[in-house]
């Protein structure tokens, strides 16, 4: 008779060490699901990802308009390669991911940078006012990126995990904190 109560009590312990990651994992699922959603359109209808690639999309526009004028600048060529690197690195991270957020912000300072040497350099008349603009609307995009309601529904979440008993929990039932994208 003691052998089958052994038994049962280390089947019921075992059960309530499977209940406890599921019953976090599960209590945490809404609100990281929340998080997400919001990553693709916010309450705002703005769309964190559709802010990375137009900002992807005016920096390689810099470096369109940089490569006209490598004759000029022999630094503008070494500045646009590490501007197409920073787009890269941006295109193949990992959606929503730490790699994402600090992709995002070595394309801001690559392009700054790219920006900056351009403004040095005699553009013509009307390629004169692109680099600043592109600049504009990178730092517009960025802005957005970091006023998004995906930034507080994120940093809720990752707050939840820090809580006890989840902080405990959370690597048995696989919850990992969400990057959030403003400084």
């Amino acid at each position: 008779m003691k052998k089958k109560t052994m038994t049962a009590a280390l089947i019921m312990v075992g059960m309530l060490v499977l209940s406890l990651p599921l019953g976090a994992h599960s209590s945490l699922s809404k609100l990281r699901e929340k998080a997400e959603e919001d990553y693709y359109y916010d309450s705002t209808q703005f769309s964190i990802w559709e802010g990375v690639e137009q900002r992807e999309e005016a920096a390689l526009n810099l470096v369109t308009l940089s490569r006209g004028y490598e004759e000029k600048n022999d630094a503008l060529s070494e500045l646009a390669d590490e501007v197409e690197r920073a787009v890269k690195q941006s295109q193949n991270a990992y959606e929503n991911s730490e790699d994402k957020v600090e992709a995002n912000q070595a394309l801001g300072a690559a392009a700054e940078a790219l920006c900056d040497e351009l403004q040095r350099t005699e553009l013509s008349e009307k390629d004169s006012r692109y680099p600043e603009s592109l600049i504009r609307e990178m730092n517009s995009q960025e802005d957005q990126i970091q006023r998004s309601s995906y930034n507080d529904e994120a940093r809720a979440y990752n707050e939840e995990l820090e809580k006890f008993p989840v902080n405990l929990l959370r690597h048995m039932a696989f919850l990992e904190p969400l990057p959030v994208y403003d400084k």
